[in-house]
């Protein structure tokens, strides 16, 4: 099996089961199933002839486009290849000497601040709270001194989120300690209401990243952007590379910013399979789906002669894909993370996990048998 570092390497999965990489069903990342929206699609066919000549530098046109369907100054603004480029290049800017990460956290944050030479902590957030944050806790190792909160809201990979107004209490309680937040947004799409996009602008101690990959399903085009005060984001453009964005990225996001009956479309499906998964999951009887607000469900194993990494072994037999989280701070060997796609392939989903653990305990069932009969 691969080296489970990120979801969605459907080619190295494809190399390994000598299965065309469209025929697997990949759970383990969480993208919107229906692709990108048709205007988006429409947008990319009619501008082909855009390949050759270099791309806009300044990226008007989408910049325009997030901060009208955003609702932020055009100022406060900075697109780039994807918001993974941001985690890395925001270390080389800011420079901090050390940094604080509310676990289980994405790896990149830390692999990021490691490769600057940062020293990295984390907050381990507590599974029977359901990995709330508390302000309490919060407060107490701020007290410590960090020069960087970073912290993900949905969180990522257990779903949870924070009310707006909490994060805006997390944001006043880092400028008192003096404490930059770098705030991920990435899942954000699916939670609207609790984004503080619309407030970024205005603080100058927080820098929300966002992406263009989850909610409209343009992960292999890579586009992200911040939303930040006007003074950060002078300073970050001096630092970007030229051309970080190309043009049918630009064009398409664009596109997909303007397709209102795409994104309702997309809010609806993900509120129906979310509760429709958490439900079949947790009636599955050994399983236990965490409550979410993104596109994608933690789930815990209780049955113990069970654990993710062999549960992800079985399910790859049959062409799917799930994450495993048993490498993630806070969690463990029981935990994984799968994405929610379109019914039927949920179905497919659910029908594999629950003949898994039928198999499992029909063994277990059988041993017992064995056993009394020997003795």
């Amino acid at each position: 099996m691969m080296k489970d570092i990120h979801g969605g390497n459907i080619w190295e999965a494809s190399k390994q089961s000598g299965t065309d990489p469209l025929d697997i069903m990949d759970f383990s990342a969480s993208i919107n199933p229906f692709g990108p929206s048709k205007r988006a699609l429409s947008a990319i066919k009619e501008n082909l002839k855009l390949i050759p000549p270099y791309p806009d530098p300044n990226s008007k046109e989408l910049i325009q486009a997030l901060s009208e369907f955003y609702s932020v100054p055009p100022e406060n603004i900075l697109p780039g290849n994807g918001s993974t480029e941001f985690i890395y290049l925001l270390p080389q800017i800011l420079k901090p000497r050390n940094a604080l990460i509310i676990e289980p956290a994405f790896s990149e944050y830390g692999r990021a601040l490691k490769i600057c030479g940062v020293k990295a902590e984390g907050l381990i957030l507590d599974e029977n709270k359901g990995f709330s944050l508390d302000i309490g806790r919060l407060n107490a190792r701020l007290k410590r001194g960090f020069d960087c909160l970073i912290l993900a809201n949905p969180a990522n990979p257990t779903g949870a989120v924070m009310e707006r107004s909490v994060v805006l209490e997390i944001t006043k309680l880092s400028a008192k300690y003096g404490a930059r937040l770098i705030l991920d947004e990435a899942f954000a799409d699916f939670s609207p209401e609790d984004s503080i996009l619309p407030d970024a602008a205005g603080l100058k101690n927080v820098i929300v990243l966002r992406s263009m990959t989850k909610f409209f399903s343009m992960a292999g085009l890579r586009l992200g952007f911040v939303v930040s005060h006007k003074n950060n984001i002078k300073t970050l453009r001096g630092s970007m590379p030229p051309w970080s964005i190309n043009t049918l990225a630009s064009i398409a996001a664009a596109a997909s910013l303007k397709d209102k009956r795409s994104t309702a479309r997309i809010l609806n499906w993900a509120a129906r399979e979310r509760e429709y998964m958490a439900s079949s999951i947790n009636s599955l009887g050994p399983l236990k789906a965490y409550p979410s607000a993104a596109n994608y469900l933690m789930v815990r194993i209780l049955d113990k002669k069970i654990n993710a990494a062999s549960l992800k072994e079985r399910l790859f037999k049959k062409n799917i894909l799930i994450r495993d989280l048993s490498g993630f701070k806070g969690l463990g060997p029981c935990f994984f993370r799968i994405a929610l796609k379109k019914r039927a392939e949920n179905d497919l989903l659910l029908d594999a996990i629950s003949s898994i653990f039928a198999k499992n305990q029909s063994c277990t069932a059988s041993n017992k048998k064995r056993t009394a009969t020997l003795a």
